[in-house]
């Protein structure tokens, strides 16, 4: 298994601005672009895919025919309206289905990447053993932990993740169900690193995340992280075998949880009483990396 030639940019839009698509649509041709001068790379195809699950298209016809005016002769530019919000899970399942290419390259709309982050994340898939990788987000770094030298880690984050095709379709891609939106990256890299394979981070492939602080300086979330994410966890824990997280995290959800994660809470006892939970993963627990709150170890 050699290094891919060929990668396939995965990108779900739901009312995004218009600017920010341009700014991410521009950056990613022009990284894509110099991937596909550099002979070393190998990388000889690339195809941008957006995927729109917004009430309203947010590109227009007149944008559609301009951005791929502007685009690398060698940069094919796929769009979809999907017609209705299919989530982050399933629209990306969508992009890549059927896919020829081999990598996927799933980013959030809100960024815009560094020139090289194409070629960086295609090397990082040199090694034979790596199935998945995640770029550096900027200015906020995202505080998981990777081994420094060969950037092993427990997961990759979903918002600029590379992924070989053949592996991401041999797991199910995303899985849209149990995960529709949030922790759904966790899920992934956690049912890749269970065939034996190889997650890591690559520090060098950089984008700048459109994050936003709040008064106290913490990353802002979104409206709905609370809700999702909780939910996610449960999901998660339910998955991978580790009913003492599911304990922890109902007890501290009953004292200290906010009325959204509360009604997460109340829609994981629902479904347990209906018996519509995930099955327990065979040997889940041996990549399960809950570890102090969080999904494996932090850097900072």
């Amino acid at each position: 298994m050699s290094s891919p030639s060929s990668v396939r940019v995965a990108v779900v839009l739901y009312e995004n601005p218009l600017a920010e698509v341009w700014r991410c649509v521009r950056a990613l041709n022009r990284s894509a672009q110099l991937a596909l001068d550099a002979p070393e790379v190998g990388l000889n195809k690339v195809v941008l895919a957006i995927g729109d699950c917004s009430d309203v298209p947010v590109i227009g016809e007149g944008d559609l025919r301009e951005l791929r005016a502007g685009a690398d002769p060698r940069v094919e530019l796929e769009h979809t309206f999907f017609q209705a919000n299919l989530g982050h899970s399933a629209g990306s399942n969508a992009l890549a289905e059927g896919a020829l290419e081999d990598a996927v390259l799933f980013l959030n709309p809100d960024s815009y990447v560094a020139p090289t982050l194409v070629r960086h994340l295609v090397e990082a898939l040199r090694d034979p053993e790596v199935v998945a990788a995640d770029g550096r987000q900027i200015p906020c770094e995202h505080p998981k932990h990777f081994d420094p030298r060969l950037g092993d880690q427990s997961w990759a984050s979903g918002a600029c993740l590379v992924v070989r095709s053949a592996d991401f379709h041999a797991v199910g891609g995303f899985d849209a169900r149990w995960f529709p939106s949030y922790v759904n990256d966790v899920d992934l890299s956690w049912r890749l690193r269970m065939r034996g394979k190889r997650v890591v981070h690559q520090p060098r492939a950089v984008l700048f995340h459109d994050k936003r602080l709040d008064a106290k300086a913490g990353v802002r979330t979104t409206a709905i992280e609370p809700y999702e994410g909780i939910l996610g966890r449960l999901m998660l824990a339910t998955r991978f075998d580790r009913p003492d997280i599911v304990t922890e995290t109902v007890e501290v959800l009953e004292v200290h949880g906010s009325d959204e994660q509360r009604r997460a809470l109340e829609e994981y006892q629902r479904r347990h009483s209906g018996g519509d939970l995930p099955p327990v993963l065979p040997d889940a627990a041996s990549v399960a990396d809950f570890i102090n709150g969080e999904y494996g170890r932090r850097r900072f």
